[in-house]
């Protein structure tokens, strides 16, 4: 290369790219998180998908390598060959290069992007580049610790000459770590991380002896007490606190004879506490007494800028996270999309919403809530790359600005982090709990202001959310989904928000009603049950079933209100109509949330204790997705529900024998199960004699487990006698009572009134009607032969005829 072409903007921009990097590798607190930093920025230069640092089959770390199973053996492979290609979770196949490090024999950086677009040679350099700067770094680690070690071990010296070798040792820990800590408190890290990081910083200075940190604490009138302490054992809470008592807020002391050294802690010149350590009967030395004594002013200063700082950080952090609030990430925003004109970098926005914490919250109380965004806010920032801002918005909602030349694929690699990260499981009182996580991705266009873009990852987030929701039986654990913002998605999201509003108007309103199906013993056609079902009818769009409002509206603070609306007024209504039929049952479906909230027992006896109901007669239908949460928390919920003393069944439950959740019906607080109706209507279909032989299984598993058996959605007639056949005990559906208003039951209970079977062995010529009450086309659509019967309106007192020929 001539030199001569060199321009001073190429060096200055070589420049810049050498310091950015070595800031970069340099910043890591060890070996592992330097090769992680290499690996991101790596992908961040060459826009590479996958980044790994392999030491033969061993991956010491890197980014997009998918979940928590590492493709160890597609990595080895590619390493041995010097390129290639290798699966990873969620990208498919990588093509990849590999580029050793020099320096660190046996070190290879791996570099791939998925589908066939290759590295070039421009970027293979720069990959090079890293690499020769990421060996130096590592090396220049391994020297000083090699020093370090060789200082510990020449004891063959004048002793004078070792007391003075330890002495300089510990001297320039003590300026590392204090510079260390300069920087940690001018960053800002939680006043907690700091006062750890100060006792457990003296006690590795002073040969690990026992530390305590103790400070007056202003929510209990300046009563001392240890914030801090490392050590095994740990001084003695007493111990610690007598020490501190006679310092008296000044000076050093010591220790020996029995008790332990220590060194005032000040805040603007007034003692607030101290630090404390174990000396084990011998005073400090010199040495000793200045580490005490310097750690001792670390804490002062830490303490004096958290209370100067404050007020500025109560009104921009999140007090439970310590991440940035909303306002503070606005004004972000605000900046980084103004700076976008000047430095050329693009900004994309990643709004992170948390799946699955609610029932966490509902469940397991809203303390472990707050330590599970804790945790959540933690795993978040490890995430981070040296310029993105990540913060709290509120409830279980974050999001994080990123900042690079090609914005979005900066953004999605931050994603996918971040979902590894989030769906990883969190311990909590010892037990471990998972959530998932939605993503919302948009990229800003130069026309939109930081509050549009915000909303327009709102939006996206709101569509991840859907596309992960999980599946009918509730299987698969959490995992992360991502959706990057499309213009059309905006529309779908103001009208999800028209609905929670009207929704909160219709419950004020009183625009919701309740329909009651029968409940048919099949034995002899007596209605044993109702089941309550929720419309609302919308002043513009007519009446609504559930699935047409309430899915999209689950995050409304109207839904636990219109539950508690349903139970209050089902079972005014039902005992009523017991007074008709005192055997009759009446079912209320609950949600997920609901049948996992901490008042759902509750609300059921308040309905109860106002309506007079009696508890056994109250069936309460929860869906099976429910046991896809924690097993000892479905349990507990379950049983504080049948503890009201109302009898809880399992709804759409699976048609497949071999499906989820049937070993856990043994330890389930349940008292019944409800077949799913699609696994009704293929009884007298195609496919009838498997779904006879997984009817006939439940119903045998039902009467084994002592659970009841209630099949849903029975429209022909044939169905019916299968039910009976399986050993199906009650049943509903249109062809047995379609959905009527309160007013038109008592009728209908009257027409089911329980009987003897009258001895007529033939089906009865119950004439065919063309249509069901509703409207709908009776036997509409394709058919297999042979063809089932037609939908026949029968009222339940024919049911005992119909089944007369059935033994």
């Amino acid at each position: 290369m001539d030199v001569s072409e060199v321009t001073a903007g190429r060096v200055e921009q070589a420049g810049e790219l050498l310091e950015h990097v070595l800031a970069e590798l340099s910043g890591g607190e060890d070996e592992r998180e330097v090769l992680t930093r290499a690996a991101a920025v790596v992908a961040d230069l060459v826009d590479a998908d996958v980044v790994a640092v392999c030491e033969g089959g061993h991956v010491h770390g890197g980014v997009g390598l998918g979940g928590q199973v590492l493709p160890e053996r597609g990595l080895a492979r590619v390493v041995r060959d010097g390129c290639g290609t290798f699966a990873v979770p969620g990208l498919g196949r990588v093509r990849a290069v590999v580029v050793p490090v020099p320096d660190l024999p046996g070190v290879r950086v791996v570099v791939g992007r998925a589908g066939d677009t290759a590295v070039d040679p421009a970027q293979l350099r720069v990959v090079q580049l890293v690499t020769r700067l990421l060996g130096l770094v590592v090396l220049a680690r391994h020297g000083r610790e090699r020093e370090r070690w060789l200082r510990q071990q020449d004891a063959r010296g004048a002793a004078e000459r070792t007391r003075l070798q330890q002495a300089l040792a510990q001297r320039e820990q003590v300026l590392t770590t204090s510079v260390r800590f300069q920087r940690a408190v001018a960053g800002r890290r939680p006043l907690p991380e700091l006062l750890l990081q100060i006792a457990a910083s003296s006690s590795e200075l002073l040969d690990s002896r026992p530390v305590s940190l103790v400070l007056a604490d202003p929510r209990s009138q300046m009563r001392m007490r240890v914030v801090a302490a490392v050590g095994d054992p740990a001084i003695e809470p007493e111990r610690a606190l007598g020490a501190a008592a006679e310092l008296a807020g000044f000076g050093v002391a010591v220790g020996g004879a029995g008790g332990p050294a220590a060194a005032a802690v000040h805040i603007n010149g007034r003692g607030v506490g101290a630090l404390v350590v174990e000396t084990g009967g011998e005073p400090l030395d010199a040495v000793g007494a200045t580490v005490l004594r310097a750690f001792a002013e670390h804490a002062s200063t830490a303490l004096s800028h958290a209370d100067t700082v404050r007020a500025v950080e109560a009104a921009s952090t999140d007090s439970l996270t310590n991440l940035p609030n909303r306002p503070t990430l606005l004004r972000h925003l605000e900046v980084a999309l103004r700076a976008s004109a000047a430095d050329g970098l693009g900004t994309a926005v990643l709004f992170v919403d948390l799946d699955g914490f609610k029932a966490i919250n509902d469940s397991l109380g809203h303390a472990a809530g707050d330590e599970v965004l804790g945790r959540v806010a933690r795993r978040l920032r490890r995430c981070l790359r040296g310029d993105d801002f990540a913060a709290r918005l509120g409830g279980d909602e974050f999001a994080v600005v990123v900042r690079a030349h090609s914005p979005e694929g900066a953004a999605q690699r931050l994603a996918q982090r971040v979902c590894a990260e989030l769906t990883a499981p969190v311990e909590v009182d010892g037990r471990p709990v998972r959530v998932g996580a939605s993503i919302g991705l948009a990229v800003a266009d130069g026309q939109v202001g930081a509050p549009e873009l915000l909303r327009r990852a709102d939006s996206a987030m709101y569509r991840a959310k859907e596309r992960g929701r999980p599946t009918a039986t509730g299987e698969g654990p959490m995992r992360g989904t991502v959706v990057v913002f499309e213009p059309g998605m905006q529309d779908a999201d103001a009208l999800r928000r028209q609905l929670e509003e009207d929704l909160l108007r219709a419950v004020q309103q009183r625009e919701f009603e309740l329909l009651y199906q029968p409940v048919v013993r099949l034995a002899d056609g007596a209605v044993v049950g109702v089941e309550a079902l929720l419309r609302w009818r919308h002043p513009t769009r007519g009446l609504l079933e559930p699935g047409a409002f309430l899915e999209g509206a689950e995050r409304s603070p109207a839904v636990g209100e219109l539950w508690r609306w349903v139970l209050r007024t089902a079972c005014a209504r039902a005992a009523l109509w017991r007074r008709q039929v005192p055997v009759l049952a009446l079912t209320v479906n609950l949600s997920v949330q609901h049948a996992l909230s901490r008042s759902g027992a509750d609300d059921v006896l308040r309905a109860l204790a106002a309506s007079g109901l009696e508890p056994g007669s109250l069936v309460l239908d929860v869906p099976v997705q429910l046991l896809r949460a924690d097993p000892d928390v479905v349990a507990a919920r379950l049983a504080g529900l049948r503890a009201t003393g109302a009898r809880v069944v399992l709804d759409d439950f699976a048609g497949a024998v071999a499906g989820p959740s049937l070993a856990p019906l043994r330890r389930l607080p349940v008292d019944g199960l409800k077949l799913d109706r699609s696994l009704v209507a293929e009884l007298d279909g195609p496919d009838g004699a498997r779904a006879l032989v997984s009817v006939r299984t439940l119903c045998e598993l039902g009467a084994a487990l002592d659970l009841g058996v209630v099949a849903e959605g029975v429209e022909r007639a044939e169905q019916v006698r299968l039910l009976q056949e399986a050993g199906c005990s009650l049943a509903q559906g249109l062809l047995l009572g379609a959905p009527r208003p309160a007013e038109e039951v008592p009728a209908a209970l009257e027409e089911g009134a329980a009987g003897p079977p009258p001895e007529v062995p033939e089906l009865p010529d119950v004439p065919e009607v063309p249509e069901v009450p509703g409207g709908r086309a009776v036997g509409a659509g394709p058919v297999a032969a042979p063809a089932p019967e037609p939908v026949r309106v029968v009222p339940p007192r024919d049911v005992r005829r119909l089944l007369g020929g059935v033994g």
